[in-house]
């Protein structure tokens, strides 16, 4: 499989179609919605990051979010940073409950969980390791896997920006291996990510630029990893953040009832505890 990209389908048009929708959503294994969410809500979890990133010294007072530039990720305090951002008043805002409920056609459980990313050019770079690989976020999170990532843009996103780059219709193969990769590093170490071979030439990577308020939900099993932010003539930031969403009469385990940052504070958990608020000891 190659980087080569085919755009997301938007979905907006299906969400008062219940058939069509889960037609679409079991097919390929992701939904994408144009301005679905309040973007004023959007707009204040952006100004909140930049009010962190001022604050922590990462910027200088009287930045804006249309001139904000940092120099590093990984030199920011992640834990700290979640204190500035109030994801949760958007996460289960009315409004944005009822997108949710509309994509599942239930009611639904947002998970406690949240990450939360600030991530500035690396134009002229190698790519930063911090990113994460391909992988399914049902290899980590459990024990459940009828949650959906949300996955949301605060700031504009270009094929240079980066984001999140999907598999479509890769869920339908279900569970695959992750093998630890040297290349992709959290907290010092590294991570898992699944092997290029285990890919068909079918499972074509989907890639489209998206505005805040857009949002993307894809299943456990979706095959998905991180692009890097190589935007130059304007160097600009990638600011984004995505939890979990899943049916209110699941089960609710560990990462859906435990903050991030609760994990991440956590020493005695290892390293994939600190990204996704499960607790493993595979690395």
């Amino acid at each position: 499989m190659t980087d080569t990209f085919s755009d997301y389908v938007d979905c907006t048009p299906l969400l008062d179609d219940r058939a069509a929708l889960d037609r679409f959503y079991d097919e390929h294994g992701y939904v994408y919605l144009r301005g679905a969410l309040d973007r004023e809500l959007v707009r204040t979890a952006a100004e909140q990051m930049l009010e962190g990133l001022i604050a922590l010294g990462h910027a200088t007072p009287g930045t804006t979010l249309d001139t904000l530039a940092i120099e590093s990720f990984e030199a920011v305090d992640e834990v700290a940073m979640h204190d500035y951002v109030k994801y949760d008043e958007l996460w289960n805002h009315p409004t944005t409950v009822k997108v949710w409920e509309k994509v599942f056609g239930e009611p639904v459980f947002v998970f406690k969980s949240t990450t939360i990313r600030y991530y500035p050019s690396a134009a002229g770079a190698a790519a930063p390791s911090f990113l994460t690989p391909l992988h399914q976020d049902g290899f980590y999170i459990g024990p459940n896997k009828d949650f959906r990532t949300a996955w949301i843009p605060l700031l504009p996103t270009t094929l240079d920006i980066g984001g999140v780059a999907l598999a479509d219709g890769s869920h339908r193969k279900g569970p695959r291996e992750h093998v630890v990769t040297e290349d992709f590093r959290r907290f010092g170490h590294p991570v898992r990510g699944i092997p290029a071979q285990e890919f068909g030439a079918d499972e074509q990577l989907l890639f489209s630029p998206m505005e805040p308020g857009d949002v993307l939900l894809f299943h456990a099993f979706m095959c998905h990893k991180s692009l890097p932010n190589v935007s130059v003539h304007p160097a600009g930031m990638r600011m984004s953040m995505d939890t979990r969403v899943q049916p209110a009469a699941s089960h609710r385990g560990f990462n859906a009832l435990t903050p991030w940052t609760e994990s991440a504070k956590d020493a005695s958990k290892g390293i994939m505890s600190k990204i996704t608020g499960t607790p493993t000891t595979t690395e």
